[in-house]
């Protein structure tokens, strides 16, 4: 669903005319869901505004005066520090997960899709702030509570500055844990290998953290994928693989997959061994690697695949060597999601 933000008390243009609105309770109820949906997007809970903000209450200046959790963080703050320059490897593993997030210019002009920055932009870059005011800071970026007045042009950049905030860069490490072997079928195999001899293989199998099974998810949800998402493999040896989105779901520390059974405890069998049958995995395409050296992928079956990781399905991978040779070789993966957010919610 194409994004565009609905604000309540708005004229035409989805802002607030001096003179014309007043400054409303729920113009600050629908900056904080939209802030907080953003942070839940870079693995931040959401932020308790509930002291500044609710029914009945009027708009404090300090709900976007500079404050500090607990319990609340303002507004423009959240927006310039967690949401825009997240902090990078929030779910742990090794290497951390994410392993990079950017926002991303989303207007079709000759910036499109550089990485947005606070300031002093670089090759490839571009000032959030020049764009939102053609400053550096935010319109009186010092707010006193019970000096200051909170005018309409604070709450109309916070809503440009959502605006902005919809298209994303996310990179995931593929963490190729689960390995399975046809020579030992119901023996839990090591992982980030790959072997084929023309009689026996050795496929692996893992898994991305592009969301959280928190309730609601962090991480990717309400988004949807472009096509300039890709995942880049490297193999110590030259050799031809095939790429799969492994649709079962594993256990990979508890109860890891063999080639007969993605849940051994259970008695639940592939409906192929080896993990490639109908139900156990969709094909999203082959890659010729050289030794050493990144190759990328790019189609719309991985398109679709990632998008299907987005809306609920499992996010496993499964690569196996496609052509033959006596190397047992080791492969690493990164998957890149670039995505636009889908409306509603703002």
């Amino acid at each position: 669903m194409t994004y565009a933000a609905t604000w309540t008390n708005a004229n035409a243009q989805g802002r607030l005319d001096a003179g014309a609105h007043s400054i409303r309770d729920d113009d600050a109820s629908e900056q904080a869901g939209a802030t907080n949906r953003r942070r839940r997007l870079v693995y931040l809970p959401g932020q308790d505004f509930s002291s500044q903000i609710g029914a009945g209450k009027s708009v404090w200046v300090t709900t976007i005066a500079t404050q500090f959790p607990p319990p609340f963080k303002n507004f423009r703050s959240s927006i310039t520090s967690d949401i825009l320059e997240p902090a990078i490897g929030g779910l742990g593993g090794s290497p951390a997960s994410p392993a990079g997030m950017d926002w991303l210019w989303p207007v079709a002009d000759a910036d499109e899709n550089k990485t947005l920055v606070v300031m002093n932009p670089g090759s490839g870059e571009v000032a959030f702030f020049g764009k939102l005011n053609g400053t550096s800071v935010w319109t009186d970026v010092t707010l006193t509570a019970g000096q200051s007045s909170v005018r309409a042009v604070h709450f109309n950049e916070l809503r440009q500055a959502i605006e902005y905030i919809r298209r994303g860069r996310w990179k995931f490490p593929i963490y190729l844990s689960g390995g399975i072997f046809s020579q030992l079928p119901n023996t839990p195999w090591i992982g980030s290998s790959i072997a084929n001899n023309g009689t026996n293989e050795l496929r692996c199998v893992g898994f991305v953290r592009a969301r959280t099974s928190d309730s609601p998810p962090l991480g990717l949800t309400n988004v949807t994928a472009r096509s300039s998402t890709k995942i880049k493999l490297t193999a110590d040896t030259t050799c031809n693989v095939e790429i799969y989105h492994c649709l079962r779901a594993i256990d990979f520390t508890g109860d890891p997959p063999t080639w007969n059974k993605y849940d051994p405890s259970a008695s639940a069998s592939w409906a192929t061994p080896g993990g490639t049958g109908a139900g156990d995995a969709t094909y999203i395409g082959a890659m010729s690697l050289t030794a050493n050296v990144a190759g990328q992928l790019s189609n719309t079956a991985l398109v679709t695949a990632v998008q299907n990781m987005i809306d609920g399905s499992e996010q496993n991978f499964l690569i196996r060597r496609s052509d033959t040779g006596y190397q047992t070789i080791a492969v690493s993966g990164e998957l890149t999601v670039e995505f636009d957010l889908d409306s509603p919610p703002n």
